[in-house]
């Protein structure tokens, strides 16, 4: 049994996560309200690079905030889990609206409307977010600005060598150990899931498309597309699949919500991890080691998914196939 949470004035963990962004973000908090609510040696893995400081994630807010002042973060979902020592899971759902009016690392400012997809998952002790995983949909940011992911992620690439930068992106390789062990639930229905999931993306077995969706399914996909239907979801798996045909699929957490009113909830986080060796999404193979991090939120009515909201950071493998072939070029 979990022992009692404590979220300050806030009734329930969603009031929580949804109140701390409002108070970061649209209320302008920053500095203040990420001292209160990250700890100084917080450790966020974020697809577009791993930091270990309340300090990086201020600067990180603050350029975002520059490029995009009017920015407003609409939550979606949170699903969460409660641990016998007080501390919680929350996996929160959200789409950030915003006009891109400063120049920064998505170029000159261009005055259009973007909209991205987020899923951030937090780890909560006494009303502190202790360590954080995060993907962006950066391709739904490439394609509002009218530019192909490749593209922003080529941009991207050349200005962090010019500036005698590491080339940013992340892998296992560059986390650094934490305090909490992330876990797949016990849970019939995520086992279930999980079984299946690994067919199509591990065993690459597209037919079991039909057995985790319903027919009707949507798939809120990277690059801001809305997929519908057995054939669309099998050609966007097939992509990537095709890109990384030696890839290795593992779920590295898991956590389900049932509540009155609502489908059944499943937050995943995930990683698919393998050499780009084919032609597929992502173009002409390069040989380039390439570490998917992703996070979905499903839906589920009767046992099959009605509705995903899968994110990865498009613009990030790309960086990782640019880093690749730099490095080859550079031998």
């Amino acid at each position: 049994m979990a022992a009692k949470i404590d979220l300050g004035t806030y009734a329930s963990v969603p009031d929580f996560i949804y109140g701390i962004t409002r108070e970061i973000w649209e209320d302008r908090g920053i500095g203040s309200k990420l001292d209160q609510y990250y700890a100084p040696d917080i450790l966020l893995r974020a697809a577009t690079g791993f930091t270990g400081s309340n300090a990086g994630v201020a600067s990180q807010t603050l350029q975002t905030l520059y490029q995009f002042p009017d920015r407003q973060l609409v939550g979606e979902d949170v699903i969460w889990t409660g641990f016998e020592d007080g501390t919680f899971l929350s996996s929160h759902r959200l789409t950030s609206v915003m006009t891109h009016t400063g120049d920064g690392i998505l170029g000159r400012a261009t005055g259009k409307r973007v909209r991205s997809r987020i899923i951030a998952d937090c780890w909560v002790r006494n009303q502190v977010v202790v360590e954080e995983w995060l993907v962006r949909d950066q391709a739904a940011f490439a394609n509002c600005l009218g530019l192909e992911p490749r593209v922003l992620a080529r941009e991207m690439v050349d200005r962090e060598i010019r500036n005698g930068q590491p080339i940013s992106y992340f892998v296992p390789a560059h986390d650094r150990p934490g305090c909490f062990m992330p876990t797949v639930q016990d849970d019939e229905t995520i086992d279930y899931l999980v079984k299946r999931l690994t067919r199509l993306w591990h065993a690459k077995e597209t037919a079991a498309i039909r057995d985790i969706y319903f027919h009707g399914a949507g798939l809120h996909a990277p690059g801001g597309a809305v997929l519908y239907g057995h054939h669309d979801i099998d050609t966007f798996a097939m992509g990537y699949l095709a890109s990384l045909p030696d890839a290795a699929y593992k779920v590295e957490s898991a956590l389900i919500n049932r509540d009155a009113e609502l489908p059944v909830r499943i937050a995943l986080r995930w990683s698919l991890a393998g050499t780009h060796s084919g032609f597929g999404h992502f173009g002409e193979p390069t040989g380039a080691p390439v570490y998917v991090m992703g996070m979905s939120h499903l839906n589920l009515t009767a046992g099959r998914i009605t509705a995903e909201y899968m994110v990865t950071d498009e613009v990030a493998i790309w960086k990782q196939i640019y880093a690749h072939t730099e490095s080859r070029a550079g031998a």
